[in-house]
Parts: C-alpha cells; structure tokens; sequence
C-alpha cells in the first residue's frame, strides 16, 4: 500500500513537471514543520515532514496547487502514556492568489492517507500565507506557514480525547522553488 501512495506522489511530480502553464509552472521540494494545537497537544509535541508542490498558473493573480508529501507527529511517551506515532500522507489541492509580487495566500483541501496501521483516512483542510524570495534564474525560495486541520477517526485510547475530532497545528514549510 505505501508503494503505491510513493508511485502515485512521483506520478504528481511529473506530471506537474511536463504540464507548463505560460513557462511559469513551478515545482517546491520542501521541509516541513508541525507544532500542534488544542487538544492534539495531549498526542504529540511536533511533527516533521517532507512535501512537494507544484504550482499550475491560471492568470496572473491566481494558480491551482497540487500538494504531497509525508508528515509525521512523534507520539508523546511517558511513565502514564504511550501514544503511537501519527504518519500520514497528505495529498491537497487548492487556490494560490498573488497579494503582492512574492507574497501569497493559499487554501487547500485534500485526504490524508494514514502510513501506520490503526489509522484512517482523514479530511485535510489549510489555509495559509507564504512568501517567496527571489534567487538565481527562475528560482526562489519559498517560506509558508498555515494552519492545518485534520478531521477523522483514529485509535487513540487515552481518557479525555475524543477519537473522531478536528486536530489541528500551525505548519511551517521551508521550500526550493524550481521555475519551469
């Protein structure tokens, strides 16, 4: 099952590569940071990743994104609990809109696709901001933050959390920008 969801995130990639919208498509490569939020604080303290993204112009101000990566919150362990860790692959599209000539607003929906066992798939909505800064040729580098909600089931058996809940976090993604 994880071959297939690797196969079908390279799938994204070229595909995102080969389709180039008015010689401005772009592709990120980037890290990504999760410190989570309300109730998914009793879970895990932080969340690391990877994504790609790729941007597909469709006017000046606006561009429809595609979103893949992997995310993985680190269970919080102690004397009392022992949680497991949250792996999942999340999968977005969405809308970017240019509120300046780097700086941008971006909200994606999308389906995380749990890499453990005992998970589900969840509903993945974000909003956010990012700026990119220009660097040599066509590329930039590219720094986001947004607020990542993750709406589904899962198997946590600790008293006092709820296991069908919105679990949220504030994402911090730090890219390579390659102009196409």
């Amino acid at each position: 099952m994880f071959k297939l969801r690797f196969i079908l995130l390279l799938l994204l990639f070229f595909i995102a590569k080969n389709l180039k919208a008015q010689n401005s498509t772009s592709i990120s490569i980037g890290a990504e940071f999760g410190l989570p939020a309300g109730n998914f604080v009793s879970l895990s303290g932080i969340g690391l990743g990877a994504s790609i993204k790729a941007d597909f112009p469709i006017s000046s101000e606006f561009a429809l994104t595609a979103n893949g990566g992997i995310m993985n919150f680190f269970g919080k362990r102690n004397q009392l609990i022992n949680v497991k860790d949250l792996v999942y692959i999340p999968l977005k599209a969405g809308l970017k809109y240019q509120l300046g000539k780097h700086f941008y607003a971006e909200a994606q929906l999308g389906a995380g696709l749990p890499a453990n066992s005992g998970q589900k798939t969840i509903f993945v909505w974000s909003p956010g901001i990012g700026n990119q800064f220009k660097m040599a040729g066509k590329n930039k580098l590219d720094l986001g933050i947004r607020y990542e909600g993750w709406t589904g089931k899962n198997e946590t058996r600790i008293i006092g959390i709820n296991n069908t809940s919105t679990k949220g976090f504030v994402g911090i993604r730090l890219a390579y920008v390659f102009g196409l």
